[in-house]
């Protein structure tokens, strides 16, 4: 029987073939298992290989391979060896901390680095997956007498401007001014330009003895990047010879990313030559401000199109709100086989996943990242975009194991997680989180306190709310933006604590926009406050916004109090303006598909069998013991046609569509662009029980788990409907700290009869607080006595007579008296 050849013999015959990747990674695998490499040319080939190929090799493998072939080659190896392994890795994305084990085996060898060795060593280090190693190859050099050799020099320049230490980058400088060429200026000119020092890197400039297209192009970058473009164009006017197409590109870069487009296309007509990188350049600038048909115009006229190309097309539909067309234009680039998405590109589809709540969809994404190896570490932030399109799929589970799987956590994965628990109505799962972010170290950003308040919000914890926001300032040094002052709105607002509410938004140091106004008049309809309505509605007025949400809630909270000719007048300022009102809109996504349902369209698929089925429902879920919520509807209409009315909602529709589809008992996920009202919310709890099936519902401000008849927000996210049963009014009356305990299970009942003190007690305000107390519970009791029906026949008789409210006052006077001992 004939033996087989060596590994390495067998790998240097199959690397000389044009398909030898294909088969590179079960060689691999033998090479770790036997360890047998007698050919030195094995390794070279291998480099060659890595070369061509850096970032498609399986890293933990190819490391234990490469280890391998180091062992057993260090007699032989030369430094030249070497230099071609850390030069191969130097060029991978993925992996280039393989070039600092390459340059560790070689210091253990007999084969000292030459010269040659460093500038790609040093690349390497600048990689953000090696931040340090940078900082230990300096001495390397210096002991080795290679800091004369210019390109060396030059490499370790760019890897302190990398790193955006500029003091180090500047001492080197200044201490090899005779061995500066015009390479070295240009790097450091850029090192200023990327930390914004560009005062420092302007001297630099004009001191330059020679400059090249590079140097233009780096200042002229700087100043439009900053959006000084009236600098930048005065530069540009001074080159002595035409730009060349990088100058160019920098000129229609600034002017469209700082929403110039006019300008920045003049620019772009007027090039005497374009690359790809003009292109793209153009076609951000219009996916970046929203003109996503000028950009697809431009984009189909593209001569050639490249990743970002294509990328920046996804991304302009997903933050335009096109999420259909995004995944569209995804499956598109799909077919295109010399193009495959990167990070940047699936951190906008997921981002499209995530908002249409395609949750099969996003599935397959993730599916495709992990077959091709994209990390989930890296600084591209695809680890907390998939965190966070589980969680706006409502599959926080997945979502908290991938978190919990992920090898370096950074803010924006935390930040995913406490956002996507906080939506989810898991609200002390989210401030837990946040608790552990904090004692990994990790700093808080304004994005992550956002989740925070919206947990405080969706949770109603006020009290806890409030100490965070203060927290931002005082321990973080965040200065609370509108968003932040939006969820303290409504965390009062929906706390009943209107006053409190309505003293952010006048004591803001910015004007309120229409999130925050909407937010107050929010509480406002769930309160019936009226008067306060009044108020905000000047504001309303004044900022003349394009959204109709405010105006509809001001509408409805007017016709809800009888005040039809101010509900008419807001209505016709809505004509007037030429605002319409979003029409209500749910997805559902099937099979991978997803279907977008209008309330009240009758151009629907199977729209006879979604409206019998409806009717049909309707009928038996009476008798399990649903009644339409007709007072949603603020129509001068009779109670037959307000139901009708209400059965014709866009999730109704959404989910008959969906129960009449799918499978029975799966788990159906519904994401509707405004608020889910009070009768489909009632409604989709009944169906959950009667149909046995789960329904996730991701509405305008939150998610809604139903299952089993119940809401995971415990129906706290709901407007009141109904006058709370005692008909009782008491005043805010500060609480001693010791006195501050409260139910923190959300219930929409819960009447905030105190707020929190802000100095000690004393025995005056004591006295003052417990007959606060006395008089209160005197007054519910007696509403109580005088609107308490007769005893029937099988009911226990108990008569509330004064006396009896006298002593159930005095028994709280004495436990208020007890406590505060």
């Amino acid at each position: 029987m004939r033996a087989s050849p060596p590994v390495s013999r067998r790998l240097e015959t199959l690397l000389r073939s044009p398909l030898a990747f294909r088969h590179l990674h079960p060689f691999l695998a033998r090479l770790v298992i036997a360890g047998d490499v007698r050919h030195p040319a094995a390794l070279r080939r291998l480099a060659d290989l890595i070369a061509l190929f850096p970032d498609h090799a399986s890293s933990p493998l190819l490391s234990r391979a490469l280890s391998r072939l180091y062992f057993h080659l260090a007699p032989s190896c030369t430094t030249f060896l070497y230099n071609l392994i850390i030069r191969a890795f130097s060029r991978s994305h993925r992996h280039p901390c393989e070039s600092l084990s390459a340059f560790v085996f070689l210091l253990r060898s007999a084969s000292p680095p030459d010269h040659f060795t460093f500038p790609s060593l040093v690349k390497a280090a600048c990689s953000p997956h090696s931040p340090t190693g940078g900082i230990q190859i300096h001495p390397q050099v210096l002991r080795r007498g290679f800091e004369s050799y210019i390109y060396v020099l030059n490499t370790l320049l760019s890897m302190y401007s990398a790193f955006g230490d500029m003091v180090s980058a500047q001492k080197l400088f200044d201490l090899s001014s005779e061995l500066l060429d015009v390479v070295s200026w240009n790097t450091v000119i850029d090192g200023y330009v990327k930390v914004g020092a560009l005062e420092v890197a302007r001297r630099l400039f004009e001191e330059m003895p020679v400059r090249n297209e590079v140097s233009w192009s780096a200042i002229i970058n700087g100043y439009a990047g900053k959006g000084e473009l009236d600098v930048a164009r005065s530069l540009f006017d001074r080159i002595p010879v035409q730009g060349n197409v990088v100058t160019w590109n920098s000129m229609v870069s600034g002017f469209a990313r700082h929403g110039l487009l006019p300008v920045a296309r003049k620019f772009f007509d007027e090039m005497p030559m374009r690359n790809i990188v003009s292109w793209n350049s153009m076609v951000s600038g219009y996916a970046l401000n929203g003109e996503m048909d000028s950009a697809r115009k431009l984009f189909d006229q593209m001569p050639e199109r490249d990743v970002v190309s294509w990328s920046c097309m996804i991304s302009g539909h997903a933050q335009s709100n096109q999420f259909l067309a995004a995944l569209q234009l995804f499956k598109e680039m799909q077919k295109v086989r010399k193009i495959k998405p990167n990070e940047v590109t699936m951190v906008s589809v997921l981002s499209a996943c995530a908002h249409l709540a395609a949750l099969e969809q996003g599935k397959w994404v993730h599916a495709y990242i992990d077959k091709t190896h994209m990390t989930l570490d890296d600084d591209q932030n695809l680890g907390a975009a998939l965190i966070d399109m589980y969680a706006k799929c409502g599959s926080i589970d997945i979502a908290l194991k991938l978190f919990q799987s992920l090898g370096r956590k950074n803010v924006s994965s935390w930040n995913a997680l406490i956002t996507g628990l906080a939506i989810n109505g898991a609200a002390n799962e989210s401030l837990e989180a946040f608790g552990q972010m904090q004692k990994s170290g990790l700093k808080p950003n304004d994005i992550t306190f956002v989740g925070v308040l919206m947990a405080c919000v969706h949770g109603g914890l006020v009290h806890e709310g409030q100490q965070y926001f203060e927290s931002m300032t005082r321990v973080y040094g965040i200065q609370p933006e509108m968003k932040h002052y939006g969820c303290m709105v409504d965390l009062l607002g929906r706390a009943g604590l209107l006053e409190e509410a309505e003293g952010i938004v006048r004591s803001m140091p910015m004007k309120p926009d229409i999130m925050i106004l909407g937010a107050l008049l929010g509480a406002c309809r769930i309160h019936k406050a009226v008067a306060v309505a009044d108020r905000v509605k000047k504001e309303v007025l004044r900022l003349k916004a394009q959204q109709s949400g405010c105006h509809v809630l001001l509408s409805n909270i007017f016709a809800a109090a009888g005040r039809w000719a101010d509900a008419s007048e807001v209505r016709s300022s809505l004509k007037q303006t030429g605002i319409r009102k979003d029409p209500g809109s749910s997805s559902v996504e099937l099979d991978g598909i997803v279907y977008e349902f209008v309330a009240g369209s009758c151009s629907l698929p199977e729209a006879g069998a979604i409206y019998a089925w409806l009717d049909r429902m309707g009928s038996d879920l009476r008798h399990q013991g649903y009644s339409p919520v007709t007072e949603d509807v603020l129509l001068d209409l009779s109670e037959e046609d307000k139901e009708t009315w209400l059965s014709r909602h866009s999730e109704k529709l959404a989910l008959a569509f969906a129960l009449l589809r799918s499978a029975p008992h799966s788990t159906i996920r519904i994401v509707k662009n405004l608020r889910i009202c009070g009768d489909c919310h009632s409604f989709v709890k009944h169906v959950s029980k009667f149909c046995s099936q789960e329904v996730i519902i991701r509405d305008r401000i939150r998610f809604h788990h139903f299952k089993d008849g119940t809401c995971s927000c415990n129906d706290y996210w709901l407007p009141v409907n109904e006058p709370p049963r005692f008909p009782c009014t008491c005043k805010h009356v500060s609480l001693p700290s010791r006195l501050q305990r409260r139910d923190t299970s959300p219930t929409r009942n819960t009447v905030f009869l105190v707020s929190p003190a802000a100095q000690p007690v004393s025995a005056m305000e004591m006295g003052k607080f417990a007959c606060a107390v006395l008089v209160a519970a005197a007054s519910a009791t007696a509403a109580l006595a005088a609107d308490a029906p007769a005893p029937g026949p099988a009911s226990a008789s108990f008569a509330v007579t004064p006396a009896v409210g006298a002593v159930i006052g005095a028994s709280l006077l004495s436990f208020f008296a007890f406590y505060l001992q």
